[in-house]
């Protein structure tokens, strides 16, 4: 059975101020390959949802982190849908974006 994808609203604006900073700090090649990475990201997890760790010490959202950017994808998983919910720095508070569904 094929899963139903879909992202959280605020996922796109997670993504778009990384881009700008990226574009902004290190050029628009730098943003570019980021972009690469997340969709690349998107897919793999897309491939192996089951494969990567959870978040933290709950088993709410798992979460991939992309290779060669400090910066993580959490998503949820069920049954019949893969829902992708926040893209953020390592660094970031670790409860940035825990509350969105």
């Amino acid at each position: 059975m094929k899963r139903k994808v879909s992202f959280h609203p605020q996922l796109q604006q997670d993504l778009n101020d990384i881009l700008d900073h990226y574009e902004s700090e290190a050029g628009l090649a730098v943003a570019a390959r980021f972009e690469v990475e997340f969709r690349s990201a998107v897919e793999v997890i897309k491939q192996q949802p089951r494969h990567f760790p959870y978040y933290l010490s709950q088993r709410r959202f798992r979460r991939y982190k992309l290779p060669t950017f400090p910066h993580v994808l959490l998503y949820r998983e069920t049954s019949a849908t893969l829902r992708f919910i926040v893209l953020k720095h390592v660094k970031r508070s670790p409860g940035y974006g825990l509350g969105r569904k």
